[in-house]
């Protein structure tokens, strides 16, 4: 705050305006903040401003109050029943929140939440004895349940704010060459099999959507509108086969999306449902039903089906989910920017695509083919 222009009041955290005469209130805590305006008003009335004020003031109290009577564990606890019955996150990333927890995280169990500094954490993470890239993991762990702490009034600021990842070489990303991806749907176009078709459907969407390849998995028939050629995005696969509840919130809000698609997917849809009815009668609300178990398919099962298509044809084995990135390169290959990727992608946040997708280069651009309706006809 410029000094020249505001000065002190005989009312602490109260500084006024030399010239307009209007109040502002300056605070350190819950974290560093400055009010000149409620309801877009500038603040002359000296009772207003320190009622806001003292109320900023006791919330933060309130605050502190909380988090001394909470230890780690406590309030760990307590994170993980909201990932898994509010947040319903998916299997998978719970499981993986828990085994950070247990090997790593559990040292804090008798520390007081709000007792932990940045430093407690950077020295915790620099301590560890395991490669960069965990030590970033188990960072964003921290930082993740200490921003609920905050969002959820048991600390009034997370102390791994502004604690930056150790910086690491990115492993060199796959794609197919659209002449891939091509070679690859001809292929099982050949094999008259469940398998085949399952594989070769769960393909073409998620190249042709770029969405993650878990939303792909918890696609049902009704997000599918043909009149008005959008796809809705809801859920990702609940990764725990035990489990009756199929269905976990996806990545992040943004996630949740409705995405223009092409007349043409439509087709792909139509001819597997018809195979579906005429293999097995009734048909289940989910695409990717495994009719055998009652349940949908397992990651397992899908991971090991197309690994083996992908041996068979004689394309570069990759993971299901780099389908995605091959929908990112192919499209970047067609002069889109990334702004408009990112949106249809679902990314939290823009820099986030720069980061990950950036660095492809001009040439490996255009060596990548056209958009995804070139090689689905």
């Amino acid at each position: 705050m410029n000094k020249d222009v505001y000065e002190k009041t005989r009312y602490q955290n109260i500084k006024r305006h030399k010239k307009n005469k209007n109040y502002v209130i300056v605070l350190s805590k819950p974290k560093k903040t400055s009010i000149s305006r409620i309801n877009n008003e500038k603040i002359y009335d000296i009772e207003q401003a320190i009622k806001i004020r003292n109320k900023i003031i006791s919330k933060a109290t309130t605050i502190d109050i909380q988090a001394s009577r909470e230890d780690f564990k406590c309030l760990w606890d307590k994170y993980i029943y909201d990932c898994q019955n509010i947040q319903k996150l998916a299997f998978s990333t719970v499981r993986k929140k828990v085994k950070l927890y247990n090997k790593y995280l559990s040292e804090f169990n008798n520390r007081k939440v709000s007792s932990l500094t940045k430093i407690d954490i950077i020295e915790f993470i620099k301590s560890l004895g395991t490669t960069d890239k965990q030590k970033n993991e188990i960072l964003r762990c921290i930082s993740t349940f200490l921003n609920w702490c905050v969002d959820h009034d048991y600390i009034a600021s997370s102390p791994s704010k502004n604690i930056k990842g150790i910086k690491v070489n990115k492993s060199e990303m796959k794609y197919w060459l659209p002449e891939e991806f091509t070679k690859f749907i001809n292929y099982l176009d050949k094999i008259d099999s469940n398998g085949a078709k399952t594989i070769k459907l769960l393909t073409i969407i998620t190249f042709a959507l770029g969405d993650r390849i878990g939303e792909t998995r918890a696609l049902t028939w009704d997000c599918f509108d043909k009149d008005k050629c959008i796809v809705s995005i809801k859920h990702s696969i609940n990764y725990d086969y035990k489990s009756s509840n199929f269905f976990s919130s996806t990545k992040n809000l943004q996630s949740q999306r409705d995405i223009d698609i092409s007349p043409i997917l439509f087709d792909y849809l139509e001819e597997y449902k018809e195979h579906l009815i005429n293999t097995y009668g009734e048909i289940s609300d989910m695409i990717f039903f495994n009719y055998k178990t009652n349940k949908p398919y397992t990651d397992t099962y899908l991971r090991k089906e197309f690994k083996k298509y992908a041996k068979g044809c004689g394309v570069p084995v990759i993971r299901m989910y780099d389908l995605r990135h091959t929908f990112v390169a192919t499209m970047m290959s067609e002069g889109w920017e990334l702004y408009h990727i990112s949106q249809r992608i679902g990314h939290k946040n823009y820099s986030t695509t720069v980061d990950k997708y950036g660095h492809l280069s001009n040439k490996v651009r255009k060596e990548i083919a056209q958009t995804t309706d070139k090689y689905m006809v």
